[in-house]
């Protein structure tokens, strides 16, 4: 989708392309200033694409993310907040955006998290729906501070982890929202 002179901000690009109201639904919670939240769902799926804080006129996104609420993974920031991009409204961003969709929409993601100790200690996901050979999206680890004291123990902790000497490891896959 190319910018043009017809597709003036954000909001006019995300109403185009989540056009068709019988596979999407549109949350639009950008109003509410302890939200600031437009979340694209697509019926009979429980990813959401998150669009997060877009100023006035919609020229400028803070971030988007993607989630599923039935793993513990998600994308991570992909436009703003730590990004690169700064979520500015131009055709770089759009070429960006639309391949970064391209995951939720299309291809799937896995999800593998890792418990030890009975609680979730890290979780990767990955693009498609196989765990084995997908690119990378994010690794969250989810210990707080204490994750800093243990990051140079990771390692050891994953290879425990994978060899089933430690902890235990589940792996989901999430459908894409449009199939």
């Amino acid at each position: 989708m190319k910018t043009g002179n017809d597709i003036k901000n954000w909001k006019e690009y995300l109403e185009r392309k989540f056009s068709d109201h019988s596979i999407f639904t549109i949350d639009d919670k950008t109003n509410v200033k302890s939200n600031g939240v437009y979340t694209i769902t697509a019926k009979g799926s429980k990813t959401g694409i998150s669009f997060i804080w877009p100023d006035n006129d919609w020229m400028t996104i803070d971030d988007i993310q993607f989630h599923n609420s039935k793993v513990k993974s998600w994308s991570g920031e992909l436009l703003g907040g730590n990004g690169p991009k700064h979520g500015k409204f131009n055709q770089e961003n759009i070429d960006y955006v639309n391949e970064v969709l391209e995951t939720p929409l299309k291809k799937g993601w896995t999800s593998t998290d890792y418990y030890l100790f009975g609680k979730i200690f890290k979780s990767v996901s990955k693009e498609g729906m196989n765990p084995n050979i997908g690119k990378k999206i994010l690794t969250d680890y989810k210990f707080g501070c204490i994750g800093t004291i243990l990051f140079p123990i990771t390692f050891i902790i994953d290879f425990g982890i994978n060899k089933g000497l430690i902890g235990k490891k589940k792996t989901s896959i999430v459908k894409p929202m449009v199939e």
